[in-house]
């Protein structure tokens, strides 16, 4: 008897997912968790709404993927802080990275884990 892999199910997805999630980061960025609304996120991230909860799941799941980015992305300098060999380094790490990354010109000012928590409800927090 012969078996086959079945391949993915449905379609294959017409859009970036990478880019698509790092849309939706600046959106939670600039508007926080319940400022970012589903008509937002999906503009943004150029998808339908049944694409986003195919690829991403629901907002809370979206949110949680653009904050594991963020922490690989722009909060970055984290990770490295806490390599230095001394607490003088870490803090000089901590604090230099915060400066480039809550005052850059371009894009959302702040930090996105401060901006998602400011403006959730006590429902949205977990």
């Amino acid at each position: 008897m012969e078996t086959r892999k079945k391949g993915p199910s449905g379609r294959p997805r017409g859009f970036d997912a990478d880019q698509a999630l790092e849309r939706a980061m600046l959106v939670f960025w600039e508007h926080g968790y319940e400022g970012a609304s589903l008509a937002a996120l999906t503009d943004a991230m150029g998808i339908s709404a049944t694409s986003m909860y195919a690829a991403f799941g629901n907002k809370q799941e979206l949110f949680r993927k653009a904050m594991e980015r963020y922490a690989t992305g722009p909060s970055d300098y984290l990770v490295r802080a806490l390599e230095q060999p001394t607490a003088r380094g870490v803090a000089t790490e901590i604090l230099a990275g915060t400066i480039r990354t809550t005052t850059r010109p371009s894009g959302p000012q702040g930090c996105l884990g401060v901006q998602g928590a400011l403006a959730a409800s006590d429902s949205g927090r977990e």
